[in-house]
């Protein structure tokens, strides 16, 4: 979960990238990207917060990443090959966003080495966190990820529903569930 705050992106960023989106508004349970469709925008979250997530082999409904307000969130492959989504992104409350289409971004991209330099940033923020995501799926207990979750993103235990929050985590929902009950 990236937070894009004033030490990621500049005011003449934000005025670039926003001079070149729309804003919209999903309602809750409003799916904003379907799988196995092309994502065409990149989201920068005004108010609200939206998750991605896929179906496993089981059928399981799998939550692989959690954004909120100043938070950008796309189907990267999608967005950015031009191919289906693997995955499909959810409002999971009322999310008003400023929605950049691909075509205006790589427009902006092209004409702006601001926003160029403030991507890279960004590229290099999510392939952090996404390395420290598999290293704490593959090291850490489920009570050690639930802890950091707490920790770090507390406002997720009140906004999102415990199943998508236990497939984050990479537990079943009853796990999660004795789990927070030991915590208490």
């Amino acid at each position: 979960m990236i937070r894009v705050d004033d030490q990621l992106i500049t005011p003449k960023v934000r005025e670039a990238l926003f001079n070149n989106s729309e804003q919209i508004t999903f309602q809750k349970n409003e799916i904003i990207v379907a799988s196995g469709k092309i994502c065409n925008h990149l989201f920068i979250i005004e108010k609200g917060m939206l998750r991605s997530f896929y179906y496993n082999k089981k059928g399981n409904d799998i939550t692989n990443w959690f954004s909120s307000e100043q938070m950008i969130i796309t189907e990267a492959y999608s967005f950015f090959k031009r191919k289906p989504s693997n995955i499909s992104i959810e409002a999971i409350e009322e999310t008003t966003v400023k929605a950049i289409s691909h075509d205006k971004l790589e427009t902006v991209l092209n004409n702006s080495k601001d926003v160029e330099r403030f991507m890279r940033l960004l590229v290099t923020e999510i392939m952090m966190a996404l390395g420290k995501k598999v290293i704490y799926l593959q090291n850490k207990s489920a009570k050690e990820r639930y802890d950091d979750l707490l920790k770090t993103h507390p406002d997720i235990f009140q906004r999102a529903k415990l199943g998508h929050i236990a497939g984050y985590l990479g537990v079943a929902q009853q796990s999660l569930s004795r789990i927070r009950s030991k915590s208490e």
